[in-house]
């Protein structure tokens, strides 16, 4: 029986904590890319409209990028000043752009 995971903003140290009992119970080796995927999966982000096409996507210690909305696609920027973003991807809505953001590796 698995248990099940609490979603919310407390559970990320949690949920990182119980890969790592885990992996030490069955003599697994966890590589740090497995345990900061798990951080990233949980990772807390906020957004701030700046204009009604374009939104600004921070995590508690810095911003994470942009997102840009052109004709009927939500553009991710990825960096800290829009004039110099890297375009991550374009999506069909809004809150996949932001998702796309949350995930990417730095």
């Amino acid at each position: 029986m698995s248990e099940p995971i609490d979603a919310t903003q407390t559970s990320t140290t949690g949920d990182a904590r119980r890969l790592v009992e885990l992996a030490a119970a069955t003599n697994t080796t966890m590589s740090n890319e497995l345990l900061l995927d798990t951080l990233r999966r949980n990772a807390q982000v906020t957004t701030r409209h700046i204009r009604t096409d374009f939104v600004e996507v921070a995590s508690a210690t810095a911003v994470l990028g942009y997102v840009c909305k052109q004709r009927k696609e939500f553009v991710a920027l990825r960096g800290d000043d829009p004039a110099w973003a890297h375009e991550v991807g374009r999506y069909p809505s809004e809150s996949l752009a932001v998702e796309a953001l949350r995930m990417r590796r730095g």
